[in-house]
């Protein structure tokens, strides 16, 4: 498990780093990361799994704030039977872009993959799902899933969906789902009239549209998504 937060300073800052993991025969692996940056910060961040036979590599990751962040975590599947899986959130402010995505490689006989991908963008924030599938045409029994849903809070937010997928031979099957919603001003008005101030209003809404992929995190850390949230959500209004 990582979780990075900044402090905020005014001047330009990179973070990059590098996390590489190796699945051995039948292993599970399993990698969790909640990352909150201040807007000066420029986070490019490199992850690679390979999975040999049987074996399963999930990455689970959520990226708040920062003014780019650039990352892409990849699975390459090279043994028989192996799993990968992504499960991506992404929030992005004001002036900030979260250009997130995954990257599956399938180099193996009855493979599967399955990447998630939810963003949210507020203010003047951009959010980019990007993201690269691979099946060679030699391979059979593979099999792919993706799904990219967007929310959008106002007019001004903005979201992209560039998905690459490749896939060759017969017997592979790879199917692909992408959404793009915005929260209606009625929504809005309707919990405020039970109570609830426009932030809270909005906070409610954001964290039911990651609700059934925060109940994957463990309890300390979707917590801690939800408490970041909601600090957004109120820096956001007024």
């Amino acid at each position: 498990m990582e979780g990075c937060t900044a402090p905020k300073f005014e001047t330009a800052t990179l973070h990059s780093a590098v996390v590489e993991l190796v699945a051995l025969k039948g292993a599970k692996i399993q990698y969790i990361t909640v990352q909150n940056w201040s807007a000066n910060v420029f986070n490019l961040v490199t992850k690679r799994g390979l999975a040999h036979e049987d074996a399963e590599i999930k990455w689970i990751d959520c990226n708040i704030g920062s003014r780019l962040t650039m990352k892409y975590p990849g699975v390459v599947m090279k043994g028989k039977g192996a799993r990968g899986e992504v499960v991506s959130i992404a929030l992005a402010g004001d002036g900030q872009h979260q250009d997130t995505g995954a990257k599956m490689v399938h180099a193996a006989d009855n493979t599967t993959s399955n990447i998630i991908s939810k963003s949210i963008s507020l203010g003047t924030g951009r959010s980019t799902y990007r993201g690269m599938v691979h099946i060679p045409k030699h391979l059979k029994g593979c099999k792919n899933n993706t799904e990219c849903d967007a929310l959008l809070i106002n007019s001004h937010s903005r979201t992209d969906t560039y998905p690459a997928i490749s896939v060759r031979g017969q017997g592979n099957a790879v199917q692909h789902e992408a959404s793009v919603s915005q929260i209606s001003s009625e929504q809005i008005f309707y919990m405020q009239q039970r109570g609830l101030s426009e932030a809270a209003a909005m906070s409610l809404a954001v964290n039911g549209f990651v609700n059934d992929l925060v109940q994957q995190f463990p309890m300390e850390y979707s917590v801690e998504l939800k408490r970041l949230i909601d600090l957004e959500m109120e820096g956001s209004v007024g």
